[in-house]
């Protein structure tokens, strides 16, 4: 604690008894002084006011600005949302119009509406939904998976959910509220055999005539969970529908998880810059796992090289340039390149190789790959990856350097391949179908992003009308749009150069240029 001054102390209280025992005139002065002062103090206590005012008044303009323009924003909201529930209106009507229409074409080929169904399934119902997926998808430029989503949701609030469909519409919910309710709103089943009665029965203490049937659980669940939409964001509402979902669920979780792990899969999706994602829709048990394992390698490799360079780094000063040497070739990978690179070696390996660093990629894909590429020179053609397209020229170099031998395709005239048989033969040779392969790609049906490593080489004329093996009547078609052409009323006829010219069942057309601009003699 720092002491007072005495000095300052005696200063400060001589002051006011010096300047009270001081003449009249000093006393004047005083007084003439401080009044010169006070009016000058005055004058900047006023401008200063003023500048106050005007800054609050500034300030509240700009709030009443900021207020009006959140307000335009949720209403722009109220309307986006407005329009999102028209088109699930306009898509429901859609599916419904194609569904009335596939079973006329039944009722009109003698067979009984609904019908059972085929032997494969395509069945009215089973085409108008394709049907339905592909008209929306190709119309609206978007994948067959998202327009089937699309058809779904929409089914979903015209039927099950309405309520919801009308919040949606009247702006108090947004389109995320909507999704979430319509995914969570789908899990939720009526029981349906005995094991899930009983436990069901245990579960809500009631008896097994008194339980409630799917559509009275999904009134219910709907009710609850629109409080919760219409004053949470969509994802905290996810959150709270599904754990209103599981108390409200009257199916066992076990039936559940069944349900869900029959549609596990693994699929990839291309990205930009040479890279694609990897995904696994696995148990959750089982995902964890891998993950666990996946990181468990790579933090070993990680502590293995830190571990290393630690030795290096306490030999003898003598032997520094060799531990600077060491220090460059260690490890920089953070673990989220390490998690990558152990995933792609256990796949391609089967097992860790004992460095850490991988035998490297033994190409089972084919790769296109322009001959100056390959020299090293610079071109404006562009190696690729079938389904994925442009990687860098580096790492199309070490992908030749790594293949087991070369298909002789190139971009270049002189392929050398076997272009028709006519009507000689029904099966495709194996040089025509490689040659069909790098031009097309992908199915050749519009939108579809399945490579054609994954398709059928599909007859565009069939055979048995007349059709030729030859390219300009092949094309690929992934087995889904292969089995659309032939059961729906989807037509499709090439148009020269290899490019496809596809009609929907409602008439409109659609164009599928191939990947390569190959010679076709």
């Amino acid at each position: 604690m720092t002491s007072p001054d005495p000095q300052r102390e005696s200063d400060d209280t001589s002051r006011p008894s010096a300047g009270a025992g001081a003449g009249e005139g000093a006393g004047a002065g005083t007084s003439a002084g401080a009044g010169t002062r006070a009016g000058a103090g005055d004058s900047a206590g006023d401008a200063n006011t003023t500048a106050a005012t005007t800054t609050v008044e500034l300030i509240n303009v700009t709030d009443g600005a900021t207020n009006e323009l959140l307000d335009a924003i949720l209403a722009t909201e109220r309307v986006v949302a407005s329009v999102h529930a028209m088109r699930a209106t306009a898509i429901d009507q859609l599916f419904t119009h194609i569904l009335t229409r596939e079973n006329l074409i039944d009722a009109a080929a003698g067979r009984p509406v609904p019908t059972p169904g085929t032997a494969d399934g395509w069945n009215a119902e089973t085409r108008a939904r394709r049907v339905a997926a592909s008209e929306l998808a190709c119309a609206m430029r978007i994948s067959e998976r998202q327009a089937s989503e699309l058809i779904e949701q929409s089914r979903a609030l015209a039927t099950r959910l309405p309520a919801t469909r009308a919040a949606l519409a009247e702006g108090r919910i947004a389109l995320g509220h909507a999704v979430a309710m319509v995914d969570e709103a789908a899990t939720i089943s009526t029981v349906v055999d005995d094991r899930d009665r009983m436990l069901a029965e245990s579960r809500h203490g009631d008896a097994a005539d008194a339980l409630p049937t799917a559509t009275e659980v999904v009134a219910e669940f709907e009710q609850q969970a629109l409080r919760h939409a219409e004053v949470t964001s969509p994802g905290r509402f996810r959150q709270r529908a599904r754990r209103l979902r599981e108390r409200l669920e009257p199916l066992t979780r076990e039936r559940r998880c069944a349900e869900r792990i029959a549609e596990r899969g693994v699929w990839v999706e291309p990205a930009r810059d040479g890279m694609a994602y990897l995904t696994a829709y696995l148990p959750a048990a089982d995902a964890w796992a891998a993950y666990n394992r996946i990181s468990d390698i790579a933090n070993q490799l990680g502590r293995t090289d830190r571990r290393s360079d630690s030795i290096a780094r306490a030999d003898d000063h003598a032997t520094a340039a060799a531990d600077s040497d060491s220090d460059s070739d260690s490890d920089s990978r953070t673990l989220p390149q390490r998690r990558a690179d152990v995933l792609r070696d256990l796949l391609f390996d089967g097992a860790m190789p004992a460095s850490g660093t991988g035998t490297g990629i033994r190409p089972t894909v084919l790769v296109t790959v322009p001959v100056l590429t390959l020299l090293g020179r610079d071109t404006d053609e562009v190696a690729s990856i079938e389904g994925h397209g442009p990687i860098p020229d580096a790492e199309a170099r070490r992908l030749a350097a790594a293949a087991p031998s070369f298909i002789r395709i190139l971009t270049h005239p002189e392929t050398g391949a076997t272009l028709s048989v006519g009507r000689d033969r029904y099966v495709v040779p194996r040089d025509m179908r490689m040659w069909l392969r790098v031009r097309d790609e992908y199915c050749r049906f519009p939108g579809c992003g399945r490579a054609a490593s994954h398709s059928d080489v599909d007859h565009t004329r069939d055979w048995q009308h007349g059709g030729t093996t030859s390219a300009d009547n092949l094309a690929h078609l992934c087995p889904s749009h292969h089995r659309l052409k032939h059961h729906t009323r989807w037509r499709v006829q090439h148009d020269g150069g290899g490019t496809l010219l596809w009609t929907s069942p409602s008439g409109r057309s659609y164009r599928s240029e191939p990947a390569q601009a190959l010679p076709s003699g």
